[in-house]
């Protein structure tokens, strides 16, 4: 019979024994807490080990999960849309599919020149120029939009309400349609009136629009942002504008809603930003001292690329810094010139009092005409001595310089947030022709070359296809992306 070893006696019923019985009790359960607690950290730190290499970790390949090969026009577009699926459109109609080429919906048309907007799961494709525009959700068509002007811009919201930009020569037209296509608002714009409209953005909740004018005031060029509601709210007020502001010597050409409250407006200064359920007022202006190149937008965030670097500001005051230690510097050495200077006065005045006293003979003076030469070739080998470093400094400079220049890359690409705070700042040398927000995932890429950063401003990959590039955007699943050409799409996995 095998030996059973017996941990702990029954519990005796009072006295020292059940105070023994109590402690190792407490012993025990103590060290099993004590051993749960070090297995939970040393899980923890695991489980943090990997997510921090998983975040920081850069591919440089991928691998093709799956392909499929479909046929396009040499005009086909795409644009992301709920994420997994892909809205194909060209002149002849749009379609929405999904990862797999399957068509959830498509419609078909005649366009010349299409234009989109998407927000949520509402989409408007529009003919700019033309008079047609048709609006979707995710089931398809809601209703189909007839004009009598041409169609200059088109923004909806993600209920469907649709605002267009109308054009007619002076005179253009602001039209709101609900989704069965009725009119819901209008507004007269004219140059002379209320100024050329550039800009127009309606909000997800499609209660407000925020649109740019551009004006002449005085011979000068400058802009206005107006804001109308068509709520409760806006009926109290005159043409339903319910704020508006002008901006001096400043373009303005584009506005776009961040979210239901918070619009933004980027100028050829930088981004103004408005805040307001009802009525918006500007609550920040982020400054930008470089020219834009390209302008994206995404969830609550903008992207700016410029050339040079958008916030000069710590440049400046390092040139400044230099500057003034430079400064120091020459002044150290005038200081120290100036003491050499005073010493060789010195000198002079006790050779005249050696010619007063008659101590001088025909040797101290043969003595003194080489300590002269001497101290003049001291002079000029310390002049010398300071040109050499002068040079080695510039050498030095120029160097890094060149290395800076080398280093940080043509494009200069900030994301901001909605209070202005730069969520991401890279420079990069590829020579992109699209600029996107994918899940907050900032892709670049042309036809062949492709750059993918995380929200952190980690390179997660950088590579070239073998086809031309139509669109790129992130997948569902960890590493994973849709590559889309023009005659396949693929899902690749990067490694």
């Amino acid at each position: 019979m095998a030996n059973i070893t017996q941990l702990y006696r029954t519990p005796p019923h009072g006295g020292d024994d059940m105070d023994e019985y109590k402690k190792k009790l407490f012993r025990h359960r103590a060290g099993l807490g004590a051993k749960g607690l070090i297995g939970l950290a040393v899980v923890l730190v695991i489980v943090l080990a990997v997510w921090f290499w998983f975040r920081n970790k850069t591919y440089t390949d991928y691998e093709v999960v799956s392909s499929t090969e479909h046929s396009s026009t040499v005009n086909t577009q795409y644009a992301e849309y709920q994420g997994g699926h892909l809205l194909r459109y060209s002149r002849d109609g749009i379609s929405c599919i999904d990862s797999k080429n399957n068509a959830v919906w498509s419609q078909t048309y005649n366009m010349q020149y299409p234009i989109l907007d998407i927000c949520g799961s509402a989409v408007v494709a529009a003919d700019q120029q033309g008079n047609e525009a048709y609006v979707f959700n995710s089931k398809g068509l809601l209703t189909q939009i007839t004009t009598l002007l041409p169609i200059q811009q088109v923004s909806i919201s993600s209920q469907g309400v649709t605002a267009l930009l109308l054009n007619d020569g002076d005179v253009s037209w602001i039209y709101l349609y609900d989704t069965e296509g009725n009119v819901l608002a209008e507004s007269r714009c004219s140059l002379d009136e209320t100024g050329q409209p550039l800009s127009i953005s309606i909000s997800p909740d499609g209660t407000k629009l925020a649109v740019s004018y551009l004006q002449i005031q005085e011979g000068t060029a400058c802009s206005c942002i107006v804001f109308y509601n068509f709520g409760s709210v806006g009926a109290n007020f005159v043409d339903k504008i319910v704020s508006s502001k002008v901006y001096a010597d400043t373009l303005i050409p584009r506005v776009e809603y961040l979210s239901s409250s918070v619009c933004a407006a980027v100028s050829d200064q930088g981004i103004i930003y408005y805040e307001g359920d009802e009525i918006p007022e500007e609550t920040l202006a982020v400054e930008i001292h470089a020219e834009i190149l390209s302008v994206f937008f995404g969830t609550d965030r903008v992207g700016i690329i410029t050339e040079d670097p958008q916030n000069p500001e710590e440049t400046d005051a390092e040139e400044t810094g230099q500057k003034a230690d430079s400064g120091q510097t020459e002044e150290t050495a005038a200081e120290e010139s100036g003491a050499s200077g005073g010493a060789a006065d010195d000198a002079g005045a006790s050779d005249g009092a050696a010619d007063d006293n008659g101590a001088a003979d025909s040797s101290d003076e043969t003595a003194a005409e080489n300590g002269e030469a001497a101290a003049e070739d001291s002079k000029d080998a310390e002049s010398q001595a300071a040109e050499e470093p002068e040079k080695t400094d510039d050498a030095e400079k120029s160097g890094r310089k060149e290395e800076t220049e080398e280093e940080t890359g043509r494009y200069q690409v900030n994301i901001y947030d909605t209070k202005g705070r730069v969520l991401l700042s890279e420079r990069t040398d590829l020579l992109y022709t699209q600029a996107k927000l994918s899940k907050n995932m900032l892709i670049l890429y042309n036809d062949t070359e492709c750059e993918i950063y995380s929200e952190q401003g980690i390179l997660k990959y950088a590579g070239t296809f073998d086809t031309a590039i139509s669109d790129i955007y992130k997948g569902s699943g960890f590493r994973r992306y849709i590559v889309v050409f023009s005659d396949r799409t693929d899902t690749i996995k990067l490694k």
